[in-house]
């Protein structure tokens, strides 16, 4: 954590921000344009950034949940002095329709280990008046030579009914976020089924107060799933969903009959999954990346869905979630790295872990299993000790051994963010030892400390409560 630079969070207020939505209270906002679905700060090097504003036609969400966009233009103040006396600003971008209103603004020559602050300017157009919007903040990594105190949070599996997980994670004033997958749910409550209804599952998700809130102070890397990117267990070779025969859906489309089940192809495209999740977080072009946090730590980032092979494929050599480019990439970007601590976040679990029927992921034994451990005897083999896995996708908490083939690989999964999403914990396999495992939802906390370059992996409740910890100290 870096110290110096701390941002104090309001966090006495955040129960009242809950109660009086909206919590944008933006300075002599021109009528019908606001900024409702608050802002986000993403893809955070030690030198730039990538900020994501959307404009809209209301201060917060209205009785569905939803936060309308609207045309108009935005600019960003931005410098590491709060008053932003000597602030830079970027030129004038357009919020248009068919990318949900959304801008990204991509900054550069940033300072390291320095909090960043910025508001936004925005109008309707260039003869209307343009106001000011509140203060906003982010963190840039410490230079990649240095040692410094870092803390980050990690979460997956969340619907609106994980909120309230947001106030005791900003409580604990994280540097930065990740989230490891599963932001929405395009086929749960609500269904969105096209790309109109997906911009709208994230204004229901991200517009909620708390949410907001957090995002306000806090940067983050966004991951994605099968959730968040079609539907359950999706691959790019999929023209739809199979459902039960007595599915009633209204907004189902059905084109094939197998046995007992229907294929429902009114969903989401490869290609739309793809392009709207770019578009509603601060991405980069590619959504496999590796940032670095100093001298201690180090994250992998991976991509689990645009280039995996069909998942009912037979396992074997050339069956794989990551595809070539990101295989070849993971391993050689693992072997250049001299950081302290090596993090690879996952969307998916690895090692797991998990339930006997998938066969979605690198921990079924039916599923893209050969891929998993031709990795893991790589790690053992080039004896990078320093690996240690997270994954999203599991609706329980746990804490993994690997103990095959003479390997001790960990991984973590924080678990979803709500009690109300949590799934039994499924039992284990040969060779695997789990210290730690709990049917419930919550998240996770990552701690680097420089004095003794150790790093802490805790388990959280949703309400904060500390549940169990793994320190690791080279």
């Amino acid at each position: 954590m870096l110290n110096s630079t701390r941002f104090v969070f309001p966090i006495a207020a955040l129960a009242t921000v809950l109660a009086a939505n909206p919590l944008l209270s933006q300075q002599n906002t021109p009528p019908d344009l606001h900024i409702g679905s608050g802002v986000k700060a993403g893809e955070i090097t030690d030198r730039s950034a990538i900020v994501l504003v959307r404009l809209t036609a209301t201060l917060g969400q209205d009785a569905q949940g939803l936060i309308p966009g609207r045309e108009g233009q935005a600019r960003l103040h931005y410098g590491s002095s709060e008053d932003l006396r000597t602030a830079a600003t970027t030129s004038w971008e357009a919020a248009k329709p068919e990318v949900d209103h959304s801008i990204q603004f991509k900054l550069a020559g940033l300072q390291p280990a320095r909090r960043h602050y910025y508001r936004v300017e925005f109008r309707l157009d260039p003869q209307a008046e343009a106001k000011l919007s509140d203060m906003f903040s982010f963190l840039t990594a410490p230079p990649p030579d240095q040692r410094a105190p870092v803390m980050f949070q990690v979460t997956t599996c969340q619907d609106i009914r994980g909120e309230s997980t947001y106030l005791p994670m900003a409580a604990q004033r994280p540097d930065f976020y990740v989230s490891a997958g599963d932001t929405v749910y395009y086929d749960g409550q609500g269904l969105a089924r096209n790309v109109a209804e997906a911009w709208q599952a994230y204004q229901k998700m991200f517009g909620l107060p708390a949410m907001k809130e957090y995002h306000r102070h806090v940067g983050g890397y966004f991951m994605k799933d099968d959730h968040d990117y079609r539907f359950n267990d999706a691959d790019p070779f999929m023209k739809g969903k199979w459902v039960g025969s007595k599915n009633a859906d209204p907004g189902a489309r059905f084109t094939e009959t197998r046995g007992n089940q229907r294929l429902d192809v009114a969903w989401l495209t490869h290609e739309e999954g793809i392009r709207v999740f770019k578009r509603v977080f601060p991405m980069g072009e590619k959504t496999y990346r590796t940032v670095r946090w100093g001298q201690g730590v180090q994250i992998w980032m991976l991509e689990h869905r645009d280039f995996r092979s069909p998942n009912d494929m037979p396992d074997g050599p050339d069956k794989s979630i990551w595809g070539r480019e990101q295989k070849a990439w993971l391993m050689e970007t693992l072997l250049a790295s001299d950081a302290d601590h090596r993090i690879i976040v996952a969307p998916n679990p690895i090692m797991g872990p998990d339930r006997l029927m998938k066969g979605d992921n690198h921990a079924n034994l039916n599923g893209f299993w050969h891929e998993a451990q031709t990795f893991l005897d790589w790690l053992k083999d080039q004896k990078l000790n320093n690996v240690v896995i997270m994954c999203g996708d599991r609706h329980w908490q746990y804490h993994s051994i690997d103990r095959r083939n003479d390997r001790a690989i960990h991984e973590f999964s924080c678990g979803p963010t709500s009690d109300d999403h949590v799934q039994a914990v499924p039992p284990l396999y040969e060779g695997v030892e789990r210290p730690y495992s709990a049917s419930r939802g919550g998240f996770m906390s990552v701690r680097y400390k420089p004095d003794d370059r150790s790093l802490a992996f805790d388990f959280y409740s949703v309400a904060g409560k500390p549940l169990y910890q793994k320190v690791f100290i080279p």
